[in-house]
């Protein structure tokens, strides 16, 4: 075993001890070790009685077990297995997803017509949303106020500066993700330690993007702790950290450990942000309109979301938040003209965004052909670049091949320099099956660039109704390139829409901004628990 194999090892080792030592402080620990094969969960397994090994824990690939005494000789035992994960290789550090396949039974039908497949893959979705609104509960959890005469418990004095524990989905690239970084960072600028979890198992790429800061610490409970346990961590951490505060950013395990932090850290203030409502099941907005109860501040970042807590589980009114993710600028800069002139001789569109299937890369890559046909006939010399990284690559590849655009569209990257190929396109491509509001969409018009989008989320906050075209796959397609053709021919229309689009944009800036509704909150937070 390298050097590296070893050092690695051993780090993983010492984080999920931390952990455990953390959860049970005076139960007697054994830690089965093994070699893993999966280089992003530990699949933790907690056994809580006496230690006893199993066949299982001495296969090829153990490494031994570790025992941590406990308080006593007649300790409680608790025994935690753990495969500890081995480091990515460089092509799964640039993507852990498989490749995408069409469903089981439509390969063929892919294969033969790629549009045929999205619609009906459209139609499933739309099926699956009309169920899931008769069986989703939509109905906030009650939470009861107590009795005065029984004593609620207090924080203990721990000598620690007051903290905050930030949840969320994970460290990979995505919205919610950046607002995520942005709270760590004005925690720190409050005066709050901070600690944060994430929730889904990956290889959380960006954590080294987390401030190099002794206040921030980053705990691995995504690969070495099960979700059912992590009620019982978070009070433990709570108690001896002196956390104030709980940020939750699409973090189910965090919601679940509500009941024990109402219950028993009754003076921790919950804070929740949401981003975007799930046409198939409502996804974490629903979540957080159901544990709404037990929230005192929901965080939104649009109009629709508002609406939503509001209109679907009664939220009250001054628990429901908007704040804009944007940035407050001190002198604000007026909008750069939105360079598309009508009648120009060429036209270059681009598309941001992770290729999965949210975004409907396929989708993407049948737009850019009608447009390219559509520019063919206009006699426009039309070029096109996508950026993202995901499971359809492979995909968008041999699309682009097979409709010959590969000389056409370039591919890069998801760390492709974005303010400077929108500050050099002319429109930007969002056919995605769902959004909330699309941050890529307020990037395009600060630099430029015109958006077209599907009617989807909350993109009537920023988009002109002329700009949103149809969610269904062909519909999408011939809505973008009737828009892109009428704003080349018309330029009355033009004008129209760059009015909208800065009217709009303008709009939305004159909106509380997130830091502008959180950032008093953890000033709060700090102070109070200091």
């Amino acid at each position: 075993m390298s050097g590296s194999a070893i050092d690695h090892l051993s780090a993983g080792i010492a984080e999920a001890r931390a952990i455990y030592e953390r959860l049970f402080p005076d139960r007697t620990l054994h830690f089965v070790l093994s070699q893993g094969h999966d280089p992003m969960s530990a699949h933790p397994r907690v056994i809580e009685g006496t230690h006893v090994p199993a066949p299982q824990d001495l296969g090829a690939d153990y490494l031994g077990t570790v025992t941590r005494p406990g308080t006593g000789p007649n300790a409680p035992e608790v025994t935690i297995r753990l495969a500890i994960p081995r480091a990515p290789n460089p092509a799964e550090q640039k993507q852990t997803d498989a490749p995408w396949r069409p469903m089981r039974g439509l390969g063929r039908l892919f294969r033969i017509s790629p549009m045929a497949y999205e619609r009906v893959r459209y139609g499933a979705e739309m099926l699956r949303k009309r169920r899931a609104e008769r069986v989703n509960d939509h109905r906030a959890l009650p939470l009861g106020r107590g009795w005065d005469a029984i004593a609620r418990p207090e924080a203990p004095e721990t000598g620690q500066r007051p903290a905050i524990l930030i949840g969320m989905h994970w460290l990979e690239v995505g919205g919610a993700e950046k607002l995520g970084f942005d709270t760590v960072n004005w925690a720190l600028e409050a005066g709050l330690r901070v600690f944060v979890v994430a929730s889904v198992p990956a290889l959380q790429r960006l954590a080294g993007r987390l401030p190099d800061h002794p206040d921030v610490t980053f705990i691995r409970l995504d690969r070495y702790l099960p979700h059912h346990l992590w009620p019982r961590f978070v009070e433990r951490l709570a108690l001896a950290e002196n956390i104030r505060a709980i940020h939750i950013h699409h973090c189910t395990p965090l919601y679940e450990s509500l009941p024990m932090v109402r219950a028993r850290l009754p003076w921790i203030t919950v804070i929740d942000s949401t981003h975007i409502v799930e046409h198939a099941n409502g996804g974490y907005p629903r979540i957080s309109g159901v544990w709404s109860n037990y929230l005192d501040v929901q965080h939104v970042i649009s109009g629709e979301l508002v609406r939503y807590m509001r209109d679907r589980f009664h939220a009250a009114p001054d628990r429901v938040r908007l704040g804009r993710m944007l940035d407050r600028e001190d002198q604000p800069r007026a909008l750069p003209p939105l360079r598309l002139e009508a009648g120009q001789k060429t036209l270059h569109a681009t598309f941001i965004g992770r290729l999965y299937y949210q975004k409907r890369p396929v989708v993407v890559v049948e737009t850019l052909r009608a447009l390219a046909a559509w520019a063919k006939g206009a006699g426009v010399a039309f070029t096109a670049t996508m950026v993202g990284e995901g499971p359809f690559e492979q995909t968008v590849t041999a699309l682009l091949r097979r409709y010959g655009l590969s000389s056409v569209v370039t591919v890069l990257p998801g760390n492709a320099d974005i303010p400077a190929l929108l500050g050099r396109s002319d429109i930007l491509l969002l056919p995605s099956s769902n959004e909330g509001l699309a941050l890529v969409c307020y990037e395009a018009v600060q630099h430029g660039c015109i958006p077209i989008s599907t009617r989807v989320g909350s993109q009537d906050e920023v988009l002109p109704d002329d700009l949103l075209v149809p969610m269904e796959p062909r519909a999408a397609v011939r809505g973008t390139v009737r828009a892109v053709d009428r704003l080349w021919r018309d330029a009355a229309f033009l004008a129209r829409q760059k009015e909208g689009l800065h009217a709009a944009f303008e709009r939305l800036r004159a909106d509380p901004t997130a830091k502008e509704v959180l950032m008093p909150l953890y000033r709060r937070i700090a102070e109070s628990g200091a």
